[in-house]
């Protein structure tokens, strides 16, 4: 999973300290990355977080999301929806991928 998770992170997921935007992203390797991942692994924090770029790259850019994460993406961002969160931290790290995706989509 931590190679699944860098692949995220490279791809604007807000996790860790400030870096660079992407310029583009591969999305096959996202898709591959996202795959990979099993909620039920997810800690509290990685859930917000991962949940905060599924749902910035799906409400900013919708089209994109449903041609490049399609039903992987949308069942991930509903398994990660159904448990709970920390509406504070949710809102911050969704500010942040939300700007962290625009450079790149």
């Amino acid at each position: 999973m931590q190679e699944a998770w860098k692949t995220l992170a490279a791809a604007g997921l807000p996790d860790g300290p400030p870096r660079p935007r992407p310029g583009r992203l591969d999305f096959a390797a996202v898709r591959s990355a996202l795959c990979s991942l099993d909620v039920a692994l997810l800690d509290a924090v990685e859930r917000v977080t991962l949940l905060a770029w599924l749902e910035g790259w799906r409400h900013h850019w919708p089209s994109s999301f449903q041609r490049e994460l399609g039903a992987t993406g949308e069942a991930l961002r509903l398994a990660l929806a159904e448990r709970a969160i920390d509406a504070n931290r949710y809102l911050k790290l969704r500010r942040i991928a939300t700007e962290n995706l625009s450079a790149a989509l």
